[in-house]
């Protein structure tokens, strides 16, 4: 018995003629059953001659998933349509206003898995754990961890949480047509009744990478979305250096911004026993409006594949002429005075660009800390950490020698901070890393 032109498709995308040895049609009947499918054939122009692909429901819904882009000012505009296909995979259906670099690599909008963009806004970290973990109790669908979840469950979270999401992307119909919600101004007055919030499970705001405990909000006193870091409550060996990490965090980012280095804009609190960490987020413009954000690690992962280090992965994208010479020398910047100030946590999840244009453009940088001090399991490590010698790595002189120039500024900043731990200012004081630069 001959193969249908929909049984044939279930399997590959194919083109005309493949099709027609496929089934024995001849080239009219094939092309009358393709219109026949209407909507549910995606052409695809993969050079000549072009391949059909079938399309099929998925995430709970049809076959035919909004995507949207949300401007500086709050508007909001469908931009794409994400096609499930019946073979696997998904196509990114081009509509007016598309950034060609969410066509992918091949720049087709063909793509084996779950896009990159859409990878991007799943929940990821503290927070994202926290709505892993809520969902669960509501559904057995839903594994506990963020980490174990598919495509399947991150579409179908996007589907019903996908208007205030990370970046300027909404995801699906519910999202576009949504209307947009009042805001909730806060101060840093109610900073400590949501910081047990979020500990006792109800998450506030927006998810937001990243392993600390945070939340999200909108500041009136700043007049900003912003992103909260706080310490545990009270004066334990874990609250204490949960406090110096924050400490640290926030004055490599006045050091970065003083050299006019693109920073997040942050503050101190103390408030209620508990040491808060108040960031300007750089996804948010104004109230509504919204800029582009994806990390390096889904851009890694379509583009170049590597894996590795940020300066090795950027690097690969400016061969590309996907990023600036300009950024590969910051990120290098960046990368040697995180080594130089004991940040441990420089993955690729770290580090985010904006879209403009065909290109990536780099984003403020946020979370440079002294991760290599922070708990582990809940054991509190003693203060170890000596300078790296760096200059057997062949770095350009000047990115060497700038950023362990500002890391020495930076270290003498901590140690006068009299907010900082009596054991952190020891080990401060007896270490080499106040006197290297003198």
């Amino acid at each position: 018995m001959a193969l249908s032109i929909q049984q044939c498709l279930q399997e590959n995308p194919m083109s005309s003629k493949q099709l027609q040895d496929k089934t024995g049609l001849s080239q009219t009947v094939v092309a009358r059953q393709i219109r026949e499918l209407g909507n549910r054939i995606i052409k695809i122009s993969n050079g000549r001659p072009p391949i059909y692909a079938l399309t099929k429901n998925a995430f709970g819904a049809d076959d035919n998933l909004l995507l949207c882009i949300v401007d500086a000012y709050g508007h909001t505009t469908a931009i794409a349509n994400l096609r499930p296909l019946a073979h696997g995979g998904f196509f990114v259906q081009e509509r007016v206003g598309l950034p060609s670099l969410l066509l992918g690599e091949a720049g087709n909008g063909v793509y084996e898995g779950l896009p990159y963009f859409i990878d991007d806004l799943r929940p990821q970290g503290f927070l994202g754990r926290q709505i892993a973990s809520e969902l669960s109790k509501q559904s057995d669908d839903f594994p506990p961890s963020p980490e174990r979840w598919n495509a399947q469950h991150i579409g179908r979270y996007l589907i019903s949480n996908g208007d205030d999401l990370p970046g300027n992307l909404k995801f699906g119909q519910q999202a576009y047509n949504r209307v947009r919600r009042k805001l909730v101004a806060v101060t840093s007055d109610n900073y400590p009744e949501l910081a047990e919030s979020v500990i006792a499970g109800d998450v506030p705001g927006s998810s937001a990478g990243g392993e600390q405990p945070k939340f999200t909000a909108y500041s009136s006193e700043q007049s900003a979305h912003v992103i909260v870091k706080f310490s545990p409550k009270g004066n334990d060996p874990v609250a204490r250096r949960w406090k110096d990490i924050l400490i640290t965090e926030y004055h490599a980012a006045q050091i970065l911004l003083e050299v006019d280095f693109a920073a997040a804009e942050t503050r101190l609190i103390e408030k209620d026993g508990r040491l808060f960490l108040e960031s300007h987020r750089f996804d948010r413009s104004g109230q509504y409006g919204r800029m582009s954000m994806l990390s390096l690690q889904n851009i890694d992962a379509e583009f170049t594949g590597l894996g590795e280090a940020w300066v090795p992965v950027v690097l690969a994208l400016h061969k590309k002429g996907l990023v600036s010479a300009q950024h590969v020398s910051e990120v290098t910047f960046l990368w040697l005075f995180g080594r130089f100030i004991n940040n441990s946590d420089m993955h690729l999840g770290n580090l985010s660009f904006g879209i403009d244009g065909d290109v990536f453009r780099l984003l403020p940088t946020y979370d440079m800390c002294c991760m290599g001090f922070a708990p582990k399991a809940g054991e509190v490590p003693p203060f170890q950490f000596s300078l790296p010698n760096l200059e057997k790595l062949n770095f350009n002189e000047s990115s060497l020698s700038r950023s362990k120039e500002l890391a020495g500024i930076f270290w003498k900043k901590v140690s006068s901070d009299t907010r900082i731990s009596s054991e952190f200012k020891v080990f401060l004081k007896g270490s080499e890393l106040l006197t290297e630069q003198d």
